[in-house]
């Protein structure tokens, strides 16, 4: 984008949220650089300079970043996983294609991770005023300093000339982009990345209500969370004893591993989502397009784990809360 240049739209860029394929980065507790509780509060927007500075600045972290550990089942294709879903994080792949947008308006920092390849932090340091707050609709946590919530935008086109990527002084949560970013996204074939527009838009349109544009768009989220899986371990008492407890965290761990997706284009079982306790057992739930075939897939697994009883799994041909789902129950005789 040249610097002269007015942006013709404004996007909120997010993470992907409603596809198992992209699970993004958690950020381990580190200390702060800066003096406050942890790094996430040096990393966060704003902090609390928002709330009694309207005028607040980004602190840069380059001086003194230490890299913090994420974690996360982040696929290696995912270019932006983001962290705690608020924090800009790129891959490598996406930071060489979105580099001439990216540095002149903030800090790429590397951060340590297990997925294989290398991801940066974003710290988004371009905040401008651009937003016309008298035009706009916004949901104050205090009045005309930072919203909580932002349902419609309006900008002066003046103050927008040469941004690709940035942050409005009125509400640091988001991350907005413009045409230019979106377009090179989709160019470069990048993974990962949902953008909302936000501007400009008709009055009596919410951008919430308007389609998303959604990078990938294959395989919707609701054809891979069609059916459930339900793994049931027998307990010795009512609650799992401390032997327990650390072989079901090694079973969650193997889980993980045996579904684990390293490619868009490798098949794609089903996704660990949690577990549950009821008296005498404990539940492992995993979602699925196809229950038979993930029951397929770790049927070997689960004929060699070391679990002392008899394992029970419920294979349920409806999503996790369907209550009219049909169901059939296997068992792993030891």
């Amino acid at each position: 984008m040249t610097a002269n240049k007015v942006p013709g739209e404004i996007f909120k860029l997010s993470v992907v949220t409603d596809n198992p394929l992209f699970e993004g980065f958690g950020l381990e507790k580190a200390s702060s650089a800066l003096g406050r509780a942890s790094q996430r509060e040096d990393m966060s927007p704003g902090f609390e300079l928002s709330i009694t500075n309207p005028r607040w600045k980004q602190a840069r972290l380059k001086p003194t970043w230490s890299p913090p550990h994420v974690v996360g089942r982040v696929g290696p294709f995912n270019d932006f996983p983001g962290i705690s879903m608020v924090l800009p994080a790129f891959s490598e792949r996406a930071c060489d294609v979105l580099r001439d947008l990216l540095e002149p308006n903030g800090e790429l920092l590397p951060i340590q991770s297990k997925v294989g390849v290398p991801y940066f932090f974003y710290n988004v340091t371009t905040v401008t005023d651009a937003l016309v707050v008298e035009q706009s609709k916004c949901s104050w946590l205090q009045p005309f300093v930072k919203a909580c919530n932002i349902d419609y935008f309006t900008f002066d086109e003046n103050k927008l000339v040469g941004l690709s990527i940035f942050r409005i002084y009125e509400y640091p949560v988001a991350t907005l982009v413009t045409g230019e970013f979106v377009r090179r996204v989709h160019a470069a074939g990048l993974n990962g990345f949902d953008f909302a527009k936000v501007w400009p838009l008709p009055r009596s349109v919410n951008w919430y209500t308007q389609e998303k544009t959604t990078v990938p768009s294959a395989k919707p989220s609701a054809d891979l969370m069609r059916h459930a899986l339900v793994v049931m371990l027998p307990l010795k008492e009512k609650k799992p004893n401390l032997e327990e407890k650390r072989a079901i965290k090694q079973l969650e761990n193997e889980l993980d591993a045996q579904l684990k997706v390293t490619s868009l284009d490798a098949p794609f079982f089903g996704w660990y989502e949690g577990n549950d306790k009821v008296p005498g057992e404990f539940r492992l739930f995993l979602s699925c397009p196809d229950a038979d075939r993930l029951e397929e897939k770790l049927r070997p697994w689960l004929i060699c784990l070391t679990w002392p009883v008899t394992i029970r799994v419920m294979k349920r041909y409806g999503d996790m809360h369907d209550p009219n789902a049909r169901e059939s129950l296997v068992h792993f005789n030891k």
